[in-house]
């Protein structure tokens, strides 16, 4: 059994994406942003150090490690400042401690902290007590061995980088569910497009419709003109193949008329009967290949001919003749015998057929033809003497399933089919007064 795999959809590949993206984003401005406002921070927690220089001075005045110090010092009270002091030698060891520092036994500070601190600094202590430490003896000349320290407890600034945290994160999480609500609702508005797509393409399926809207986005012109040329060429195809099994079974038909009318002729002999007979079916095989091509390649794919017209005016003629035994018709021809037409031989066939077989039902007693050659074209000009074409008919009559005489029977295929092949040679075919009160069709069939 074979295993289907599900593909996902487009629209879930594209959401995922860009929710993807957008959480990478933001995370990494968050990261920025944190990385900012905490050194930010730290510049502005610890930028009070310069104001509190004085009260490092008094404590080391009180320490007796100086001397000489100016009297306004004397009224700064060192324990009003949560800043501590420390001096450390090179070897980490700690030389002094503050009264403060020494309250909160930092008596091993020394050996915490970095080698380099040449910024405010957070440290972390073993007893996960944290402070901000600034080295005031960092651009100490070559040769000193101590190094002056200034200590202040991070618990604020902490407490302060933690809430910065908080409120970054749920203003991050509030920002990607705003962010993946819009872009669900631009994702809806953006494949609304591709929806309707797919819901016309069910209602063609239905047969509810016969082609794609044209106001698509430009991005979907190229698939909805390649889908509609798609469905012109098969609705086409379809068209073709039905009317080519119509034209032939109208074509058969008159076949299928002189070939009853042959068995039916007792006074043709034996032999003869045999090769009209089959003659008839020869020119049905020939019909039934012809519809078959115009089925398939349509009426442009069979052109590119020229065809004698005399041996098909002599077949229609016979048959014809036969067919409409009873009304005596007198056919007459005016052309040149050796005239050759640029048209295809089944073509020129059908065409003569349908206009022949009309005028031989509707006569009285006479059928002409007449072709005149001209320097760029033909005129080929069939006329009867029977009852003719109203004006108000005499364009219906060439479309598909519209007949002029509702009296006899047919189904109005005929003269279709002589106007489309007409057409497709860039020809033009019209219905008039014959000179013998009937109806006279006028070919115009270019040379070239």
């Amino acid at each position: 059994m074979k295993t289907v795999i599900l593909q996902p959809r487009l629209r879930r590949r594209v959401l995922v994406t860009s929710v993807a993206i957008i959480v990478l984003i933001t995370s990494a401005l968050a990261g920025v942003i944190n990385q900012l406002y905490s050194q930010s921070y730290m510049a502005s927690y610890s930028s009070e150090l310069v104001a509190q220089m004085p009260m490092v001075v008094a404590q080391l005045n009180r320490a007796g490690l100086i001397k000489d110090v100016d009297k306004w010092i004397d009224s700064v009270d060192p324990s009003d400042s949560d800043y501590m002091s420390v001096v450390c030698d090179q070897n980490d060891n700690t030389v002094w401690l503050s009264d403060e520092a020494k309250t909160i036994n930092l008596a091993d500070i020394c050996r915490n902290l970095p080698e380099e601190i040449p910024t405010p600094t957070l440290i972390k202590l073993p007893d996960d007590s944290s402070y901000i430490a600034y080295n005031l003896s960092r651009d100490r000349e070559r040769g000193t061995i101590y190094q002056l320290v200034v200590l202040r407890p991070a618990g604020p600034y902490e407490a302060s980088l933690t809430q910065l945290h908080k409120r970054t994160t749920f203003y991050l999480g509030l920002f990607v569910l705003i962010a993946i609500a819009f872009l669900i609702a631009a994702f809806h508005w953006s494949f609304q497009p591709l929806r309707r797509l797919a819901t016309q393409l069910d209602q063609m399926t239905d047969a509810k419709r016969e082609s794609l809207d044209s106001n698509f986005p430009m991005e979907l012109q190229d698939i909805t003109l390649a889908l509609n040329r798609l469905i012109r060429i098969s609705n086409d195809q379809k068209g073709r193949y039905r009317h080519s099994m119509d034209d032939l079974a109208h074509s058969l038909k008159t076949r299928l008329a002189a070939t009853n009318a042959l068995l039916d002729d007792r006074e043709i002999s034996r032999a003869e009967l045999n090769q009209r007979v089959l003659e008839q079916i020869s020119q049905m095989d020939n019909l039934v290949q012809y519809q078959l091509k115009r089925a398939m390649m349509g009426q442009q794919g069979l052109q590119k001919d020229k065809t004698e017209l005399k041996p098909a005016i002599d077949s229609f003629s016979r048959m014809l003749s036969k067919i409409y035994a009873d009304k005596q018709v007198t056919f007459s021809e005016s052309f040149d015998t050796s005239l050759k037409l640029p048209i295809n031989r089944d073509d020129l066939m059908e065409l003569l057929g349908n206009i022949l077989e009309n005028a031989y039902r509707f006569c009285i007693s006479e059928v002409r033809i007449n072709v005149a050659e001209y320097s760029d074209h033909y005129i080929i000009r069939i006329e009867d003497d029977g009852p003719g074409v109203t004006p108000d008919m005499r364009e219906a009559i060439f479309q598909r399933g519209v007949r002029a005489d509702q009296l006899n029977p047919g189904q109005g295929i005929g003269l279709s089919v002589c106007h489309e092949i007409i057409e497709s040679y860039q020809g033009q075919i019209h219905v008039e007064t014959a000179s013998i009160e009937g109806a006279a069709f006028i070919i115009h069939l270019p040379k070239n």
